[in-house]
């Protein structure tokens, strides 16, 4: 299955090419962002399909877009 990413801040750098992340059959949120090299303690908020989720072994749908934003630091 393929999938859109969008990844902001920090993460953007580690955007596909394509925006698109090609996936397993009935991958997880955890398994994408392992394959995007992203840890699940450094994710602030994420998004499929433009609802926010917080369980990562979520399975994931063949055109779904995932969304993700780490913590925003300030000073």
């Amino acid at each position: 299955m393929v999938i859109q990413i969008k990844l902001m801040g920090t993460f953007k750098d580690r955007t596909p090419a394509d925006g698109k992340l090609e996936l397993p059959d009935n991958a997880s949120v955890a398994a994408a962002l392992a394959a995007l090299e992203i840890g699940d303690e450094r994710v602030q908020v994420l998004t499929i399909n433009g609802s926010m989720i917080r369980d990562h072994a979520q399975p994931l749908s063949d055109g779904d877009e995932m969304t993700v934003i780490p913590p925003v630091g300030g000073g």
